[in-house]
């Protein structure tokens, strides 16, 4: 399993939401840019996806304009990727910040699962 904000799992994760066709069609009417924010011990870890009317990639570095913020540590964001917990509870117990304007995610709920679908190779 490649470990979790390392440089293989950023190069992993691209790679899999390039290749996923599934989300390019689920995203050909959107533009949405959704940026997380990992506090670790001993630094910050922040990127973004960016949803461009079919088009997805996944940057390191902050979006100039996103449209999302998710912000929490990094047991939290480990926690929610491998899947032992979702980002609503995450939200919902205080551990997940959410910013920006969140009405985003309701009304794209069905392209963020494809985006956790594609990602699912990385959770194995």
């Amino acid at each position: 399993m490649i470990a979790y904000l390392s440089d293989a799992w950023f190069e992993a994760a691209e790679a899999s939401i390039r290749a996923d066709e599934e989300l390019q069609r689920a995203s050909a009417e959107v533009q949405l840019v959704l940026q997380q924010t990992v506090h670790d011990a001993d630094r910050e870890i922040t990127w973004h996806v960016s949803f461009d009317r079919g088009s997805v990639r996944l940057l390191l570095g902050p979006a100039a304009d996103p449209s999302v913020t998710f912000t929490c540590d990094r047991p939290t964001a480990e926690a929610v990727a491998t899947g032992a917990t979702s980002a609503q509870a995450a939200f919902m117990s205080g551990n997940l910040r959410v910013g920006g304007d969140v009405r985003h995610l309701l009304a794209n709920a069905d392209l963020l699962a494809s985006l956790d679908d594609a990602l699912a190779p990385l959770r194995s």
